[in-house]
């Protein structure tokens, strides 16, 4: 009977789900196979400076992401729980005849998994920052939210594209603690070269002078 499959997904995908929450949301992109997670961690910034990728990326893109979608486990835990919740309440509830809650069940599944994981993906985006340039985050200013200097990374959070943007930086004289404010002067790969905020101003009247 279709019941204990229904039931069957909805542990399955609930177990998934608490396991996904207690482990925090850093360890989903682990999860997809689809090349996301590659390109986040390695491509980051660098990848907006090549123009083929780029290109190459507009013309599959859509589709690519279509069927990438099937390779995330977000995309299938989410999928099997709403499945299995959504045909539990109809047949086990007989709101529905069989095949029509076998067919709603599938459709409510994937539409759910496919919104989650578009959801994700976008806030994942926005976090890292991978939609915007290297040029983009030279000479803003923010707050560190952990404490860096000489041979310590730490972790500046900026405003870039109405975005709030937490990037990890380094600086190679300044001990800057957190909380104090920093201001990027150049990108090294994903990392933001920083200096104090304060020494960076007293520095442009003698520059100018």
């Amino acid at each position: 009977m279709l019941i204990y499959a229904y039931v069957f997904a909805l542990v399955l995908g609930s177990i998934l789900l608490g396991a996904s929450l207690l482990m925090g949301g850093d360890h989903d992109a682990d999860s997809d196979f689809d090349g996301d997670a590659e390109l986040d961690a390695d491509g980051d910034l660098d990848g907006d400076l090549d123009t083929h990728a780029d290109a190459g990326h507009d013309a599959h893109g859509d589709l690519g992401g279509f069927f990438g979608v099937f390779g995330s486990m977000r995309f299938w835990t989410f999928f099997a729980a709403f499945f299995g919740l959504t045909g539990l309440v109809l047949d086990g509830l007989d709101l529905a005849a069989t095949y029509a809650a076998l067919g709603l069940a599938i459709g409510v599944g994937f539409a759910t998994g496919w919104t989650a994981v578009a959801i994700l993906r976008r806030l994942s985006a926005n976090d890292t920052g991978v939609v915007a340039g290297v040029s983009d985050y030279v000479g803003k200013s923010g707050e560190m939210l952990i404490a860096v200097g000489p041979g310590r990374l730490g972790k500046v959070r900026i405003e870039l594209m109405g975005t709030t943007v937490d990037v990890l930086a380094e600086s190679e004289d300044d001990l800057i603690s957190r909380g104090e404010q920093a201001l990027i002067l150049e990108m090294r790969g994903n990392k933001a070269v920083v200096v104090k905020y304060e020494s960076a101003a007293r520095a442009v009247p003698a520059v100018r002078a």
